[in-house]
């Protein structure tokens, strides 16, 4: 009888040891980290989601350009993502490479190199990233309270949100309140309003071409317990690919958080809200220029080191189709609202229902998910963002 090999019985008994172990032991992910020992960091997220709807053919079709394709009715993997992050041997900066799998393939989420010791307050990066474009887009999905973003994300920035390639510089103002400035300058190339046109010859975009984004960002503690932030953003950058041409879409926002927590895991409140407008040249399309505006408001509330309970409310005025007059000052809105239960500081389900009203030949839609978001690993500081710290 062949006998399992050593090899064999070290992974069994390695899996065993993981299995048995309480759930706190991975409790605090976030805060562990291996780069300071000159290794790599490697993190694991996981996020499948279980959707179901009412009126799903008659109302989520002419919906595509505020929720972007919607999520099939069913089991999705929505993503599955792989992060690897360092700080880089004898040299101040780190590095950070964001890798994501789903159902409709792998992308490169984001890879930069951050140099974060430089003088007079400054940071740098460079490489692909979560452009500086108000709150929500600077955050990974399995960061977000709810399953799905805003309408008006999804509107001017589509499903993934702003990942630029590019560089970005932030500033600290020696200042009490804190104020920090922030400018990134990329290529066109985001599926929503900003789409590039780079040179034919050298296959490389000009000045006018680039993608301009700054924000401003001031933080005041309240309380021992509570803070909050103000925002404010700016964006510039042509709209379309045709040779010649130079239509341009500014896109002004500001945004608000506030935040309650007196204990390290609960009671725990968090208050966002962004609004964004965007001013759009649209004489490519031989139709007049147009305004595209909308905000959202969500709420999130950790009642105990288990549970927490969120809501949210969005709206998008404007027409996200300007080439199709159907969609012509049209004003859609949608509530959510969503319990979670949390495994551990980094793993959860939520369980979120979404109701759209009927408008623009559209009837009244609900949304169920369920959706499972598990992580695991260890977290290099100072890369990436984290929307919640427990």
């Amino acid at each position: 009888m062949n006998r399992p090999s050593p090899k064999l019985k070290v992974w069994v008994f390695g899996f065993l040891f993981l299995a048995l172990l309480p759930f706190d032991a991975f409790g605090h992910t976030k805060g562990i980290s291996l780069a300071r020992y000159g290794l790599v960091d490697i993190t694991l997220t996981g996020n499948v989601i279980y959707s179901a709807y009412t009126n799903y053919e008659k109302a989520y079709p002419m919906l595509t350009p505020y929720i972007g394709e919607a999520l099939p009715r069913g089991i999705t993997l929505k993503s599955f993502d792989v992060s690897f992050t360092a700080d880089l041997f004898q040299f101040p900066a780190k590095m950070a490479l964001f890798t994501a799998f789903g159902d409709d393939g792998a992308s490169i989420e984001e890879a930069f190199i951050l140099f974060h010791k430089l003088p007079v307050n400054l940071q740098a990066k460079v490489g692909r990233f979560r452009g500086v474009f108000g709150k929500l887009n600077q955050y990974h999905d399995h960061e977000w309270i709810f399953a799905n973003p805003p309408m008006i994300n999804t509107a001017l920035a589509g499903e993934d949100g702003f990942k630029v390639l590019g560089a970005e510089v932030t500033y600290l103002l020696p200042t009490m309140p804190y104020i920090e400035l922030a400018l990134d300058i990329a290529k066109r190339e985001t599926e929503g309003v900003f789409k590039s046109k780079p040179d034919p010859v050298t296959g490389l975009p000009d000045a006018r071409d680039l993608l301009y984004i700054t924000k401003a960002t001031s933080f005041l503690d309240l309380t021992e317990a509570s803070n909050i932030e103000f925002g404010a953003t700016f964006a510039t950058g042509g709209n379309n690919s045709l040779e010649g041409n130079n239509d341009q879409t500014r896109i002004y926002g500001v945004d608000f958080t506030y935040k309650y927590k007196p204990q390290p895991y609960n009671p725990y409140v968090r208050w966002t809200t962004e609004f964004f407008w965007a001013d759009r040249e649209l004489g490519h399309l031989s139709v007049p220029d147009q305004a595209l505006k909308g905000l959202y408001t969500e709420v999130n509330y950790r009642f105990s080191y288990y549970w927490d309970v969120g809501a949210r409310f969005d709206l998008v005025n404007g027409n996200v189709k300007p080439e199709d007059p159907t969609f012509a000052d049209v004003t859609k809105t949608r509530f959510t609202t969503a319990l979670r239960y949390f495994f551990n500081p980094v793993s959860r389900v939520n369980f979120q229902i979404d109701y759209l009203p009927a408008t623009h030949g559209t009837k009244d839609s609900v949304g169920f998910f369920i959706q499972f978001n598990i992580g695991l690993g260890t977290v290099t500081p100072g890369v990436g963002k984290f929307y919640t710290l427990f």
